[in-house]
């Protein structure tokens, strides 16, 4: 019976759900804040992690498969894992919750909510808060794999023409598809900007201060993929001139979100705590089951990552 160790701050959520997905595996978990001296680790093949504690690759010499706890894959591919090991990663059902998660931000925008709440609290009528009429505006959705098409069939179905961003142009018969480079000139007609790339050479400060030149008053930035995408400092000043109407950020260079941030109290920034994508076993093992009943029958690991890409 093969050995799979999971790793991980709610290892106790994921071991009874992988142990009943596939029985044929012995599963043990640890928090990566308390692993013991368990001589188990040792013959352990397959591991389930999101970060890499200290030391811990030294103690698995028998690793063959890493299965990474989310979409992401920066903070792994960094890390000096042989490239005989497979690193897999986990969509699960995150397309669906950064659609809703976008989704809902436009709307509260364009319906006015928090001038309604703010009305309400008056007990006064406001007829004249009239909401945003969305259709036809432009959506650009940078990421075009599994979730940002979610975000983009979303978007689409609110009425807003969606167009994609990718870094390998593709023949697709669903939306628009562009080039990275394409996205600053599309930018001034843009009413949102959706970030939902991973994190690459190619992508860390993406929306620097030269693409947001390119922005106008009226345009909604949303992140959803890693806080590096996005240079702090040109965002705040962006905004502070009116270069960008408005950014949601669920995701932080550093998080969690140091206090002193000036991003808590910009009254223009919506602060989430990283909740866009929520990691549950539900959502995560039907998109590894594959995988998983391949490595309890030895077979070979499909769909690893290309560590070149980053992704």
């Amino acid at each position: 019976m093969r050995k799979l160790a999971v790793i991980h701050h709610r290892f106790q959520d994921y071991l009874p759900a992988l142990r009943e997905a596939e029985p044929r595996l012995e599963i043990r978990g640890w928090h990566p804040r308390g692993l013991p001296d368990d001589p188990w680790l040792a013959d352990a093949e397959g591991l389930f992690v999101w970060k890499l504690p200290p030391g811990l690759l030294q103690r698995m010499p028998r690793l063959a498969w890493i299965q990474n706890s989310g979409a992401g894959m920066d903070h792994l591919v960094g890390e000096a894992i042989p490239p005989s090991i497979p690193i897999t990663r986990a969509d699960g059902q995150f397309g669906y919750w950064m659609a809703r998660y976008t989704a809902a931000h436009l709307l509260s925008e364009a319906q006015r909510i928090d001038e309604c709440r703010a009305a309400q609290g008056e007990r006064r009528w406001a007829p004249k808060l009239i909401p945003e009429d969305l259709t036809g505006k432009l959506a650009l959705v940078y990421g075009f794999g599994r979730i940002g098409r979610q975000i983009g069939r979303a978007l689409r179905e609110l009425g807003l023409e969606v167009h994609g961003f990718v870094r390998t142009l593709r023949a697709d018969g669903e939306f628009p598809i562009h080039a990275g480079r394409e996205l600053g000139p599309l930018l001034g007609a843009a009413r949102v900007l959706v970030l939902c790339a991973p994190l690459t050479a190619e992508t860390r400060g993406l929306v620097d201060a030269g693409l947001l030149a390119q922005g106008n008053a009226g345009l909604t930035l949303v992140n959803v993929g890693r806080g590096e995408l996005v240079v702090v400092p040109d965002l705040l000043e962006a905004l502070d001139q009116g270069r960008l109407g408005q950014a949601v950020l669920d995701v932080f260079p550093q998080e969690p979100l140091e206090s002193g941030s000036p991003l808590w109290d910009h009254p223009k920034v919506v602060v989430t705590p990283h909740h866009s994508g929520p990691s549950t076993p539900g959502a995560i093992i039907p998109d590894i089951i594959g995988n998983l009943r391949r490595f309890a029958e030895g077979l070979p690991i499909l769909d690893a990552v290309d560590r070149g890409l980053g992704y």
